[in-house]
């Protein structure tokens, strides 16, 4: 049976506040635990929506404290490069392309920005999409345990990291593995949120949180030739959607 993981990008204090608290709403009435991506200092100013929320710090914590899933989504949510990463998804990036060192001081910068907010952050959520071997060196050595993206069915273990696989923003599936819905609320109508909360709802039992899907790893050598066929076929997906 396939198994859902909730994702929300982009969560920073000049989010739209009013579309997250209602996404938020339907989450804990349903009893679900989603991962939010926290961006620790947003210079976005697509991300910016709202006036900064006073209380943002003492939201992501409480919600920590209740079990959703925390990780770092990159450092300020900037376009950098023109790199797709190792994903090829998006010809953009905050890392991809960057030297290590300038690389791994961003993100020393981002999680220190997160620790002095009480948040360890040991989940890394990249911008974009995109990020590349560098950006993995960079992780492993500042203590990050998990990534959330990459190519598979089922969460795998490579160079001493996790990696939860993101395939969908809907709850596409072919019946078995571990799917992540990646969803950002600031571009979602209320309409959209609200058929979102009708699914949480309906689909509570197969939604776990970010912690259980980490632990449920398969073997690489399994992963990877499986993940290269649904990369392929992704990509081709892509190439073939309008502009």
């Amino acid at each position: 049976m396939a198994r859902f993981v909730i994702r929300l990008d982009d969560i920073c204090p000049t989010m739209d506040h009013e579309k997250f608290a209602r996404a938020r709403a339907s989450f804990e009435a349903a009893g679900v635990r989603p991962l939010i991506g926290v961006v620790p200092d947003n210079r976005d100013p697509d991300l910016v929506i709202d006036t900064p929320d006073p209380d943002f710090w003492k939201m992501v914590r409480a919600l920590d404290k209740a079990g959703w899933g925390v990780s770092q989504h990159g450092y300020q949510h900037r376009i950098h490069t023109g790199d797709r990463g190792l994903l090829g998804i998006s010809p953009r990036s905050e890392f991809a392309g960057r030297p290590f060192e300038v690389q791994r001081d961003d993100l020393e910068q981002g999680k220190k920005i997160m620790a002095d907010q009480g948040i360890v952050a040991e989940i890394f959520m990249a911008p974009f999409h995109s990020y590349d071997r560098a950006t993995l060196a960079a992780l492993k050595s500042l203590g990050f345990t998990t990534v959330t993206d990459g190519y598979g069915l089922y969460p795998w273990r490579d160079g001493g990291l996790t990696f939860v696989p993101q395939l969908f923003e809907s709850s596409a599936n072919i019946g078995v593995g571990v799917y992540t819905m990646c969803l950002h609320t600031n571009n979602m109508t209320t309409e959209e949120i609200d058929a979102l909360g009708r699914f949480v709802k309906s689909n509570a039992a197969r939604i776990i949180g970010f912690d259980q899907a980490s632990d449920r790893v398969w073997p690489a050598a399994l992963i990877w030739p499986l993940g290269k066929s649904l990369k392929l076929a992704l990509t081709a997906k892509r190439k073939l959607r309008p502009n």
